[in-house]
């Protein structure tokens, strides 16, 4: 059986794996259990013929702050954090393929991981601006531990210190450590053909460059989209008024494959002339050079209804040669206004003749009129929430475009600075309209709501919403909630409509023949889950000398007596340590016994051996067989037990890595 643990391996455990199985000579480990990387042996495992070995730049082309190290550091170490699922904070538990985590975003992609690397097609982020108008709460903790761990990384007592002040500053270093194991982690979290959005101002983006460059390869930068967020200009401002926001775009690898953009109305009605060929738009038949400088565009143009021989301007020159000019008059596409008698030609630009269907290659410059700006956002949120309770939140159709753009209709979405849960509502809304499945994955700290300086957000969570404690999270999970209530009643709205003409569906049931959205079934619900503390890792955490008889025994009484309160917690984090996603149906075998969960059987309590094995032959027999067990071990006093599961396996032919042990 495995190593006794509840969480899979650390991160980096796969990557030192690779190392050790292809390159052994090059894994070192020091007389205090440290690995350490022998440059050299790699270099000549890699290429032999090079007996100088790894050569080593020190004064490279690279992003450097002090504490680089330790935010590296702190991506993979060991989770400190448990999810805690909340069923009754949620919506549509049983049959929802959304996700809404409660805590720290650091927290939260470590356990993330465990479940879902390499499995999100999409993500969008929101980080913290970093201006002196943000209140940079996401602090995280820096404890006595790390700074042992700094030393161990060869800081220095001053520097130790200045990384201990960084923490939560509004600095450069200080914001640069708070991103960077967020994006490692999210790094990991992408599909090979997936692709990350993040928005930011001139505040941070110069170095956020820099570091996506680091993190995801400078052969992976997408596009810089300058994102127009305001339709007017603030009047007031001291020296050159900004309109825009940065949306740096990365993709994993060159997998991935960007969709093409949907011709806006403004872009269709441009077709607004037919002919017998179709429906055309007059384009510029004229190009904005001298005859000087290109003599061979300067020619005359016969008018073939008026027979006046047309020049160009003496500024312009045709846009065609003579040949292709000859070969458009000869296939009908010169267009001389609606009389034909128009003293300027103009090219005909058939609509059903346009390349890739009429879609449009994305650009890098986005306008509000297409992608809305701040003010709509702020009134879509205060619309759903009948207040003004969220100062920036992204508007619904920059979402939508973004997801337009970077996935399919069946990829799951990822936000891990949720906010307002704009991301989630957009994933609903984009599902309406075009029948997709996506999915979102939001995280989302809770942030605590001042109620001298945000009245109206205090105001909406503890007297409208009647919770004890204000938060950012729990805007975010209510307007998730109004959200999904509306498109369901928009849903259903539709369905009635439809009901009332039954003659023009003619066999239609999920649209009318007018072409309007098809009525389908939208996912609106999501599974909250709540980050907590470990009692058991806390406990472990202390040092042997530390620990006394009382934490040893509290320790036993703890985690080997089965209490029922404590089961959903323990089979929702073994999801995590099956890999498995965090909206797998539980299926109740035997009621505080045994779950299966996909193609794992959970065993978290004793029961009699025979019994066990006519269930996993009832499994096999109605065609949804256990393909691998996990035995919860605390809960597992006997012995005698533990010894029969694995005789059991055997029989029925499993394998020894098909038989895990957890706990």
């Amino acid at each position: 059986m495995s190593n006794p643990i509840l969480n899979a391996p650390p991160p980096n455990q796969h990557k030192l794996d690779i190392l050790r199985e292809h390159f052994p000579q090059a894994v070192e480990v020091d007389a205090q259990g440290r690995v350490r990387i022998n440059a050299a042996g790699l270099q000549q495992a890699i290429d032999p013929s090079n007996p100088a070995g790894l050569q080593v730049e020190e004064d490279g082309y690279e992003l450097r702050w002090v504490g680089k190290r330790e935010a590296y550091h702190s991506a993979f170490v060991p989770v400190q954090k448990i999810i805690e699922p909340l069923p009754l904070e949620s919506k549509h538990w049983d049959n929802t393929g959304n996700i809404l985590m409660r805590g720290d975003n650091l927290d939260a992609l470590r356990l993330l991981r465990h479940s879902y690397f390499g499995k999100v097609k999409l993500i969008y982020i929101d980080p913290p601006y970093n201006t002196q108008s943000d209140s940079f709460i996401y602090r995280d903790d820096f404890s006595a531990k790390q700074s042992e761990v700094l030393a161990q990384l060869g800081y220095s007592a001053d520097n130790i210190d200045y990384i201990k002040n960084i923490y939560g500053a509004r600095t450069h270093s200080g914001w640069l450590s708070f991103m960077y194991p967020r994006l490692l982690l999210a790094k990991d979290l992408l599909r090979d053909d997936g692709v990350i959005f993040i928005s930011i101002d001139d505040n941070e983006q110069a170095q956020l460059k820099l570091l996506c460059d680091e993190v995801f390869g400078q052969e992976n930068f997408v596009a810089d989209v300058l994102w127009q967020k305001k339709y007017a200009a603030a009047n007031d401002h001291k020296t050159i008024a900004p309109l825009h926001d940065h949306i740096l775009v990365y993709r994993k690898t060159d997998e991935w494959v960007r969709n093409l953009s949907a011709r806006t109305e403004t872009q269709d009605k441009q077709y607004r002339l037919k002919d017998d060929n179709g429906i055309f738009r007059p384009d510029n038949y004229l190009c904005n050079k001298s005859a000087e400088e290109r003599p061979s565009l300067y020619y005359p143009i016969m008018q073939p209804n008026t027979g006046e021989e047309i020049w160009p301007k003496r500024t312009a020159v045709w846009r065609y040669s003579l040949e292709t000019h000859q070969k458009n008059v000869a296939e009908g596409l010169i267009y001389w206004g609606k009389d034909g008698t128009g003293r300027v030609p103009a090219y005909k630009r058939y609509k059903d003749r346009l390349k890739n269907g009429g879609a449009l290659v994305p650009t890098t410059w986005w306008t509000f009129d297409e992608c809305g700006h701040n003010d709509e956002a702020q009134k879509e949120t205060a619309a759903l929430l009948a207040q003004k309770v969220f100062s920036t939140p992204k508007p619904i159709r920059l979402l939508q475009k973004i997801m337009r753009l970077g996935c399919d209709k069946d990829d799951t979405v990822m936000d891990f600075f949720a906010g307002s849960g704009a991301t989630g509502e957009a994933v609903m809304r984009l599902n309406a309209e075009d029948g997709g499945k996506r999915q979102f994955i939001l995280v989302q700290i809770p942030q605590p709501i001042d109620p001298k300086k945000q009245q109206e957000a205090h105001h909406f969570v503890t007297q409208t919403l009647g919770k004890p404690e204000a938060t950012i999270f729990e805007i975010t999970a209510e307007r998730l909630r109004r959200a999904g209530a509306k498109i369901e009643a928009e849903q259903a709205a539709k369905v009635q409509a439809l009901a009332l003409q039954p003659a023009q569906l003619d066999g239609f049931s999920s649209a009318d023949e007018a072409g309007s959205a098809p009525v389908v079934h939208v996912d609106t619900g999501f599974r909250v889950f709540d980050l907590v503390d470990d009692p058991d890792a806390l406990i472990l955490q202390k040092t042997l000398q530390q620990a006394t008889q009382a934490d040893v025994l509290a320790l036993q009484t703890a985690i080997a007596t089965p209490q029922p309160s404590q089961l959903p917690r323990i089979l929702y984090n073994l999801l995590l340590a099956e890999s498995l996603p965090l909206t797998t149906t539980l299926r109740t075998l035997k009621d505080q016994h045994l779950y299966l969960a996909g193609d794992v059987l959970l065993i978290v309590q004793t029961l009699p051996l025979d019994e066990l094995t006519d269930t996993l032959r009832a499994l096999q027999t109605e065609g949804t067989p256990a393909l691998h067990l996990t035995v919860y071990a605390p809960w597992i006093a006997d012995d005698n037990f533990m010894l029969g599961i694995k005789t059991v396996a055997e029989s029925l032919g499993y394998s020894d890595d098909k038989l895990k042990l957890r706990g």
